[in-house]
């Protein structure tokens, strides 16, 4: 049986050309995505604002052809925009990519979950008490649509963002009494910090309390930029402190034949 990757469509060339991309995901011998419509048909879905049916339609027959399936539909989105009407218009766009899901030939729709800070720089203010709550807020509308479509709304947590730790999903979960439709994307690079950076020890302890929660895990490189507003930076995979060989153990040990994605592919895949 075949054990192979997910990869971001954005990160293969074709963006706003499905033909492209589709030769170009089939010539690397790629059979799943995680994609984003508003990045890989930036042009053609006014980032992101325009998907249709029959765009998703469309876009799942192309991949089907070529045995490329999607496995993520990625909405990268603030879950938690301080500005109201902002916030109003993601949580519009989200509702309609859980409706959409199913036409793009998954059931996953998938986003971090934002932060206070436009730019997106690291800020305990995330970790404050007022972030949360409006996470919980947005994201106890998003639930109903997800059970009327049958698709599932996967969070990914990071420290950039509200959803900050392991204990704060938990907290997530319960509050919602682990609703099915809400589920989770790992990435341990993303749950690091500077005094606690074990990433193996970070992913198997979100095995163990998440397992049946978790759809994906998402495997990057890392190199830390402490001088910088983002705590660290993303690298070319190999090129920096990810052992990916311990990260792919642990997830194949927990989830055989896991859904896993690696981030930030070299140049040369690019081209």
């Amino acid at each position: 049986m075949r054990k192979d990757f997910a990869v971001r469509a954005h990160d293969i060339p074709g963006t706003d050309d499905l033909e492209l991309l589709t030769r170009n995901v089939k010539k690397r011998h790629i059979h799943t995505l995680a994609s984003a419509p508003a990045i890989s048909l930036a042009a053609t879905t006014q980032g992101g604002d325009k998907v249709s049916t029959g765009l998703a339609n469309y876009v799942r027959r192309s991949f089907a052809a070529d045995d490329i399936e999607i496995g993520t539909l990625s909405c990268y989105v603030n879950l938690i925009d301080p500005d109201i009407n902002k916030r109003t218009k993601v949580i519009n766009r989200f509702q309609h990519y859980l409706q959409l899901a199913p036409s793009f030939g998954t059931n996953i729709v998938a986003t971090e979950t934002g932060s206070v800070d436009p730019a997106f720089a690291f800020t305990k203010a995330n970790f404050e008490p007022g972030p949360f709550e409006t996470l919980l807020d947005t994201v106890s509308q998003l639930l109903p649509v997800a059970h009327e479509f049958g698709t599932l709304i996967a969070l990914e947590p990071g420290v950039n963002h509200p959803l900050y730790s392991l204990t704060r999903t938990e907290q997530l979960l319960s509050h919602f009494n682990h609703d099915p439709a809400l589920t989770l994307i790992i990435d341990p690079i993303n749950l690091i910090l500077p005094d606690k950076d074990n990433v193996k020890a970070i992913l198997k302890e979100a095995f163990e309390r998440f397992n049946s929660r978790i759809v994906a895990v998402h495997l990057k490189d890392y190199a830390w930029t402490p001088d910088a507003p983002r705590l660290l930076k993303t690298v070319v995979p190999g090129t920096g402190q990810v052992d990916f060989r311990q990260l792919l153990e642990i997830a194949e040990h927990y989830q055989p034949f896991g859904l896993k994605c690696l981030d930030e592919l070299p140049n040369r895949h690019r081209r």
